[in-house]
C-alpha cells in the first residue's frame, strides 16, 4: 500500500482520515471540548454552582465534583480514567486522562488533557444564611512596640490559609473579610470558634499573648449574644533594643516564643522573663544599641 504525506504536518503515513493523519485528527478533534471555562464558586465554603445547585467537594468527593464540572462545562467523548486536581489562586487546573477515539477508523487510546477553569466568586445560600445571623467575631493581630512588617503579615496570611485548608471539612465558620491596618491585621469571621482557633494557631508561631474581650450586642431566644474579639499581641523587639522596664534600663539579648532574655544596664545582670510578664509590665522602647 502506497504511503501518503499528511498535508497538515508533512509526515509520511499509511492513510489519511478526512484529509489528515491520525495524530493531526486527534489534535484537531480532542476527546474533551470545553464549552465554558468559568465556574461560580462560594468564596467562603468553596461550593461550586452546577445545574442550579451549590455542590461541595466534601459531600461528593473531589473527583466526583470534577466529573460533574466536566459534564456541565465540557463535552467528553470517551471514558474518564484519571483526574488530577490543583487549585492555584483563582484557577482550577485539571489533568484529565480520557480513553476513547474521535473517529471510527482510529483505535481507542488513552489521551491526556490539561484544562483550566477560572473562578468567579459569589456566596452560596447556606453561607448567606449564616452571614445574615450576624454572629461575627474579630481576630486582631498587632505588633508591639513596632507594627507588623510585610514579611510578618505574609507569614500570618500563610498560616491562616493553611489552617483553613485543614478545617475545610468542618463547619466551624468562615472568614468574611480581612483588612490590613497600619500596624497589623484584622480578620473578621462568622463564628467566635474560628476566630479563637486561628488566634491560638498564630500565637504558637510568634512570641505573643492573646487577649479576649466580649461585648454584649443583645438577646436572642432568651440568650445573651456577644461580639467576641481575640487580639494576638506579637512582640516585635529586636536584639539590642534598649527598654525601660519597671524604671530600669535593659537591653534585649534574645527572644523566642516563650521568653525574652534581658541585660540590666544598671546592675550588669541577665534575667529571663516570660512574654506575658514583659507585656504586663508595659515596657518603653527608648532606642537600639
Amino acid at each position: 500500500m502506497a504511503r501518503v504525506y499528511c498535508p497538515h504536518c508533512g509526515r509520511l503515513v499509511d492513510k489519511l482520515i478526512e484529509g489528515m493523519c491520525e495524530d493531526c485528527y486527534i489534535e484537531k478533534y480532542p476527546l474533551i471540548t470545553v464549552k465554558d471555562k468559568t465556574l461560580l464558586k462560594c468564596k467562603y465554603c468553596g461550593a461550586v454552582y452546577l445545574r442550579g445547585k451549590w455542590v461541595r467537594a466534601r459531600k461528593t468527593g473531589t473527583e466526583e465534583l470534577v466529573k460533574r464540572i466536566l459534564a456541565e462545562k465540557a463535552t467528553v467523548r470517551g471514558i474518564v480514567e484519571k483526574i488530577d486536581v490543583q487549585e492555584i489562586g483563582n484557577k482550577l487546573h485539571l489533568h484529565v486522562t480520557v480513553k476513547g477515539s474521535p473517529h471510527p477508523l482510529i483505535a481507542e487510546r488513552a489521551l491526556a488533557y490539561q484544562i483550566e477553569f477560572s473562578y468567579d466568586n459569589d456566596i452560596c445560600i447556606d453561607c448567606r444564611e449564616m452571614l445574615s445571623k450576624r454572629e461575627f467575631a474579630l481576630l486582631q493581630v498587632r505588633g508591639t512596640p513596632r507594627g507588623l512588617d510585610d514579611a510578618m503579615k505574609k507569614k500570618i496570611f500563610q498560616i491562616v490559609e493553611q489552617e483553613l485548608y485543614k478545617l475545610k471539612d468542618k463547619r466551624i465558620g468562615y472568614i468574611s473579610d480581612i483588612k490590613n491596618t497600619e500596624n497589623g491585621v484584622d480578620i473578621y469571621t462568622t463564628s467566635a470558634g474560628l476566630a479563637r482557633h486561628l488566634a491560638y494557631v498564630i500565637h504558637k508561631h510568634f512570641p505573643s499573648q492573646i487577649v479576649e474581650t466580649a461585648k454584649n450586642i443583645g438577646v436572642k431566644d432568651g440568650r445573651r449574644l456577644y461580639h467576641m474579639t481575640y487580639a494576638v499581641i506579637i512582640i516585635t523587639y529586636k536584639p539590642g533594643d534598649i527598654i525601660v522596664l519597671k524604671g530600669e534600663r535593659k537591653s534585649t539579648i534574645s527572644i523566642n516564643n516563650k521568653f525574652i532574655v534581658l541585660y540590666s544596664i544598671e546592675t550588669k545582670k541577665y534575667e529571663q522573663i516570660t512574654i506575658r510578664e514583659l507585656l504586663s509590665s508595659k515596657p518603653l522602647l527608648i532606642g537600639n544599641s
